[in-house]
C-alpha cells in the first residue's frame, strides 16, 4: 500500500512539472508576440523565476504495524505436593522376656570324697558333682561302630555354683564286660589347672575302640589331680547315663 501511494505521488509531481512547463512556455510565447506588435513595450530585464518542485519528494517513513506474535499458552501450573502428615506416635517396643538364670546354689559343708576306687568309676548312675551337671550326653548319627572307627558324641555341662569349678579330666569312659577300660578312655577336656566356668560348656568329640565286643559308654569326670586321674586312679564321677554299643 505504501509503495502504491509513493508511485502515485511521484506521477502527480511529474504531471505538475509538465503543466507548469507548458504554462511557462505559453507565457513566454505571448510575451514575445506582444513585443513584435508593440515595439514600445519594454521587455523585462529579469526573468521570472520558476519554482520547480523537486522530483524526489522525501516521504515520511512508512509506519510498520507489528502484529502480535502467537502468545504461548500457559503451561500447566504444578500442583503443590500434599502436606506431609506428621508421624504418629510409634509404640515403644516392649521388653523381650529375658530368661532368668537359675539361682546359684552354694554347697554347704559338702561331704568328704568317698574312698578312691581301684580301676573303677564311683558309680555307673548319673549324678552331679561339685555343682556340675551333665544336661546332655548322646551319640551322633554319623558314628561308625566298627573296630577303630569313629563313634561321635556330644555333651553339655551346667555349672550351678556361679564360680569356677576345678577338675582334672572330663571325657567318655568305656566299659567292656562289666569292667571300666581306662586305657581306652577318651579325654575331651582337662589338665593340671583346668576349671569349668560359670557358663558351663558344650562340646563334641569321638572315641574309637580297638576290639570287637559289647560296650557301654558314659561321660565321667575326675577331680583328684591330673597325675592320679591319668593313671586310672582318683575319684571318677559318672555324669551321664550309660549308652550300650556293639563293635563288630
Amino acid at each position: 500500500m505504501n509503495r502504491i501511494v509513493t508511485i502515485i505521488l511521484a506521477a502527480l509531481s511529474v504531471a505538475l512539472i509538465i503543466v507548469l512547463g507548458f504554462v511557462t512556455f505559453l507565457l513566454i510565447r505571448d510575451t514575445l508576440g506582444q513585443g513584435d506588435d508593440d515595439q514600445a513595450a519594454v521587455l523585462p530585464t529579469e526573468a521570472i523565476p520558476i519554482t520547480v518542485p523537486p522530483t524526489d519528494t522525501v516521504l515520511p517513513p512508512p509506519v510498520v504495524n507489528v502484529l502480535p506474535t502467537n502468545t504461548a499458552l500457559p503451561t500447566n501450573t504444578p500442583v503443590p505436593p500434599s502436606p506431609t502428615l506428621a508421624p504418629t506416635d510409634t509404640p515403644l517396643p516392649t521388653a523381650a522376656n529375658t530368661a532368668v538364670p537359675p539361682p546359684v546354689v552354694q554347697p554347704t559343708n559338702p561331704p568328704p570324697p568317698p574312698p578312691v576306687p581301684t580301676n573303677t568309676a564311683e558309680s555307673s548312675q548319673p549324678s552331679g558333682a561339685r555343682g556340675l551337671l551333665a544336661s546332655n550326653f548322646s551319640l551322633q548319627e554319623r558314628s561308625k561302630f566298627g573296630v577303630n572307627q569313629q563313634i561321635w558324641f556330644d555333651f553339655s555341662i551346667i555349672n550351678t555354683t556361679g564360680g569356677d569349678v576345678p577338675y582334672n579330666r572330663l571325657g567318655v569312659l568305656p566299659k567292656k564286660d562289666g569292667a571300666d577300660r581306662f586305657d581306652w578312655y577318651q579325654q575331651s577336656y582337662g589338665g593340671p589347672n583346668a576349671v569349668i566356668r560359670p557358663e558351663g560348656l558344650i562340646h563334641e568329640d569321638n572315641i574309637n575302640l580297638p576290639e570287637a565286643g559289647s560296650y557301654t559308654l558314659r561321660l565321667a569326670i575326675c577331680f583328684d589331680g591330673y597325675d592320679a586321674c591319668i593313671s586310672g586312679g582318683g575319684t571318677w564321677v559318672t555324669m551321664s547315663q550309660e549308652i550300650p554299643v556293639t563293635i563288630n
